[in-house]
Formats: structure tokens, sequence, C-alpha cells
């Protein structure tokens, strides 16, 4: 590629209708559109960091900086002139203030994705909004992973923030309900920037907690990468965390199901759970047919007035002994005269209302 092409950027003054942006790039200086070319994967392959193209055009780490600027601050002149292009931004303000000036780099991209108003491939509305001078863009850093954000956010405030909430933690040391940690912050850390608006919204908060590298909010729990309470990384662990989130019995055929519910990166074989509930039978405990159920509160789950609670309660009515003891083979094989002593013992929580009739005592 040649290097050497001068362009005079005063005399630059273009008028793109067309809203191609590989059309656009033509106009900037070689080095520019090679380097917004790979930088962003405009060309179909993946995108290649600064540091790759620098080493492999033998360029200096600064001096490919300087292009990467100069190349954007060319683009946007270029697109300023184009309405498509401005919609684009606009549209990227209107999410942004939505969401209370923050969001990680792909979520804001997918919602303008999901709009379904622009022709724009992903990489392409990533270098639009880039290249924009009100929309403010993070780079990936030690703390945080790449976000837009709209002024007055400030990236000095975002790091405080983000070692506040990593030091809470590592001496926490496990995690926390998000608006209950949310509530803490703003009483503990963002009380000294009364005067900053969006330290108090909620919304902010959720947004900002994803893109700190260390951190994340799962099940409406926000965590460090190490607890295990929240980031299961076993079989066991997840077959384990998601008992616990139903809080049932379960057949094991509907457990890989359940499982990828909550997990879904990775694939879950049924054989393998089947095996895990067989060779952990100190953690899970086979009640009946392949219904399985958590050792830990196996007792309480497994008692016959607490089976019959929770029939009254699924079916909200009352129901005669035929019923019920058709719904208590569901989980457990007992007698009709066992599930009739139950009824008549424990009158504080059951009510017969006619002959062979009970209900739940509200």
């Amino acid at each position: 590629m040649n290097f050497h092409v001068k362009m005079d950027d005063k005399k630059l003054r273009v008028d793109i209708e067309a809203t191609n942006l590989k059309d656009i790039l033509i106009y900037c200086k070689p080095k520019e559109r090679l380097v917004l070319m790979k930088k962003f994967g405009l060309n179909g392959e993946k995108w290649v960091p600064l540091q790759r193209i620098w080493k492999e055009y033998n360029l200096t780490r600064e001096r490919i900086r300087q292009i990467e600027t100069q190349a954007l601050m060319r683009f946007r002149r270029l697109i300023v002139w184009n309405d498509t292009y401005m919609d684009v931004l606009q549209e990227a303000k209107k999410v942004l203030d939505a969401q209370w000036w923050f969001l990680v780099e792909d979520s804001l991209v997918s919602k303008l994705v999901n709009k379904n108003m622009f022709k724009f491939t992903r990489q392409e509305l990533k270098l639009i909004l880039v290249s924009d001078f009100d929309v403010s863009y993070l780079k990936r850093n030690k703390y945080l992973d790449k976000a837009f954000y709209l002024e007055p956010l400030y990236e000095d405030l975002l790091t405080r923030t983000t070692l506040f909430v990593q030091d809470y933690f590592k001496k926490r040391w496990s995690s926390q309900d998000v608006y209950e940690f949310i509530w803490y912050l703003r009483e503990n850390f963002a009380k000294d920037f009364k005067e900053i608006s969006y330290l108090k919204n909620d919304l902010f908060y959720i947004n900002f907690f994803e893109s700190i590298k260390e951190m994340s909010v799962f099940d409406w729990k926000i965590w460090l990468p190490e607890f295990e309470d929240v980031n299961p990384k076993t079989i066991k662990l997840k077959m384990l965390y998601t008992m616990r989130r139903v809080n049932k019995p379960i057949h094991y055929q509907e457990l890989p199901t359940r499982i990828m519910e909550r997990f879904p990166k990775k694939s879950v074989k049924l054989n393998t759970i089947h095996n895990e509930l067989v060779k952990n039978n100190d953690v899970f405990v086979n009640l009946w047919l392949w219904i399985y159920w958590l050792k830990e509160r196996w007792y309480e789950w497994w008692q016959v007035k607490d089976i019959l609670i929770r029939i009254f309660e699924k079916h909200d009515r009352p129901m005669n002994v035929k019923e019920l003891c058709r719904e208590m083979l569901k989980e457990k094989m007992v007698s009709p005269n066992t599930v009739m002593l139950n009824l008549q013992k424990y009158k504080d929580l059951f009510i017969r209302v006619e002959k062979g009739i009970y209900t739940l005592n509200k």
C-alpha cells in the first residue's frame, strides 16, 4: 500500500449521499483507511488491535495512534454532511440518555441494531459512534471494558468508583443483592458527589457494573468471579445452584434445560447430569422415580403435611381425599390412610369442609 499520498485536509469538503461506509473511506488517506478498516474489522474479518497493526507495518505505537486520531477526525468531517450518519448519532444519544448516560459498547450497538432503523453492520456502527464528539468513548483499560457515555461523566470518577466496588467485595467476600449494594454505594461513596445527578440513579449503576472487568451481575446479585454461590463453574455446582433456585424436586431429565436457562454458554449432557446425581448422593437425593431433591432440604420437603400444603396451594380449592392421594403419589409413595391421618392430625393446617373434603386453614 502506498503510504505517501498527500491530501489537503483544509480543502476536503465532500457531501456524500450514499450510506455505504466503505465509499466514504475512499476519501481518507491510505494509512488512515488501512487503520480504520483493520481496527474496526470493516473488511469482513475480525477486528485487529492497534498493537498488531503497528508491528505489521513497522510503525511506532505513537505514530499508529496519531494516524487513528487523524483518521477518526477526517471520517467525522466526511459524515457530518450526511443525514443518515447524523441520525445514527442522534439515536445513540437518545438511547444513552434513556440509560442514564452509560452503556457498554456491545449493549449500545445491539440496541441500535434492534431498532432496525439503519443498514449499517455492527462494526460500522461502532466506527460511527467512536468518531462522534458528543458521544464519549471509554476505551478498554485495566479496570473497565469498552463503553460509550455522555458528559458530564468523567473517566477518573468511573475508575474511582470501580476501585471502591472491587475493594468492598474483596473484603466482604460474598455476593450481595444488587439494589442493596447500590444503596450502600450511594450512601458511602456517591454522597461526596451530590452535584452529579447520574450517581443517584439505579439504572446508571446497573449499566456501569456491566463494564467492570472483575465484577458481574447475575440473578440480581453482584459478585466477584471467585464467588461460587453466583458463579458456579463445575456441573455439580451448577446443578446445586439451579435446584436451589427452582426450589422444588425435579426430574433429572428436566435439569439440563433448567441449567441452560441460567448458564447458556455451555451445553449440558443428560448423561453427565445423571452421573453427577448418582456420584454425589451426599448432596442429591432420589425421592422417587428419578425425581431428585437436595439433601439439605429433603427432610422438610418430604413431610406428608408439607406436600399436602403444596398440593392445596397449587390447586387453590377444597379437594377430596382421592384427589389428594393421586397428587401425593407424584412426589411420594403414601397410602390413603397416611394422608387421612395427616389431615386429621394437623387441624391447625387443614379444615374439613364436608365429609371427605378438605382445604387449607388460611
